[in-house]
């Protein structure tokens, strides 16, 4: 593992650094790789580390990680479940229908020509395009 320090980590991020918390930013983050996790699996890797945490505080942990910018949720891979990606820069995903894994598109490998207007009195908060493959 590289040195991380899970509380500094959170406080950084403006959250409470609680014991929870810092068992789920170990698993996301200590070692520097990007994944994408669903609630559940997270729930899992924790509770196989000896750190049993409940599923609503993993979820709420998730929300407040993603509120605070560490996170970001991917949606449309038509799983019943968000899909919270570590890496978190502007990117677009392949899923594959067999095994419901996502696969981060490099950069500069897909372009839009545009993006519609949106309808009047909104604005866009964003855009994932997910890719689906077999």
């Amino acid at each position: 593992m590289l040195d991380f320090n899970a509380a500094s980590f959170l406080e950084e991020l403006g959250l409470r650094a609680t014991r929870p918390r810092q068992a789920i930013a170990r698993i996301l983050f200590a070692d520097g790789q990007n994944r994408h996790v669903t609630a559940e699996w997270l729930a899992e890797e924790v509770s196989q580390q000896g750190e049993p945490v409940a599923l609503a505080t993993i979820y709420n942990t998730l929300h407040s990680l993603a509120d605070a910018g560490a996170l970001r949720m991917v949606r449309g891979t038509g799983q019943d479940n968000i899909v919270f990606d570590t890496y978190t820069r502007p990117h677009h995903h392949f899923l594959d229908e067999r095994t419901g894994e996502l696969t981060d598109i490099p950069d500069g490998q897909l372009t839009l020509g545009s993006v519609p207007d949106a309808p009047d009195g909104r604005t866009i908060a964003g855009y994932d395009i997910v890719i689906r493959i077999r």
